[in-house]
């Protein structure tokens, strides 16, 4: 099985079981058991990484990406969640230079609490990447599935950090099969 099938198995499968946890939650009294409070409301999020490209004979290329998320959740752990951004910089190594030019993105989200302050999970979509090289066909826009997996934690009063890795759509550059991946770290903030 490919690394890529077996990513989208486990996104998946952590997407399906969140979905099913869902009618598990219950708000109420004293004694019932609320996982991660405040995961009920709208949210909004800022968050800042690398995209990692690696093309077919060439070294990765990791220029620095900066995202705006906002995400509306459906149920107490699933949530739909759009995101847009773009480069903040250019990377080049030996000669070969890369920017992102735009990031999109719409995910379902589904998460599954290990506790009030910590919670784990999976993002799957569709998401478009606009880059800028100076070798090769020089532009591309890619668009097609996109996976994640990541971590959320409960600060309190409503705000929260987060950590996540994606793959992004890959494509094809004179020839030569590159693919895009980001990992970002990130602040978010509950309405």
């Amino acid at each position: 099985m490919r690394t890529s099938a077996r990513f989208l198995l486990v996104t998946t499968t952590l997407v399906v079981s969140a979905a099913a946890s869902a009618g598990d939650y219950r708000r109420g009294g004293y004694d019932d058991y609320v996982p991660y409070r405040e995961s009920s409301g709208p949210y909004v999020g800022v968050n800042l990484g690398t995209l990692r490209y690696s093309e077919e004979g060439l070294d990765s290329l990791a220029p620095g990406v900066g995202m705006l998320r906002l995400g509306v959740p459906l149920a107490p752990n699933l949530a739909i969640e759009g995101r847009i951004g773009g480069g903040l910089g250019r990377a080049s190594e030996h000669g070969y230079g890369i920017e992102l030019n735009s990031i999109y993105a719409g995910y379902l989200k589904g998460s599954v609490p290990l506790g009030s302050l910590f919670s784990l999970y999976a993002v799957g979509g569709v998401a478009g990447v606009d880059l800028r090289r100076d070798f090769g066909n020089g532009q591309t826009r890619d668009s097609g599935l996109s996976f994640g997996f990541g971590a959320d934690v409960n600060l309190g009063r409503g705000a929260g950090l987060n950590f996540e890795w994606t793959r992004l759509p890959s494509g094809n550059n004179a020839g030569y099969d590159y693919d895009d991946s980001m990992a970002t770290v990130g602040m978010t903030w509950r309405f």
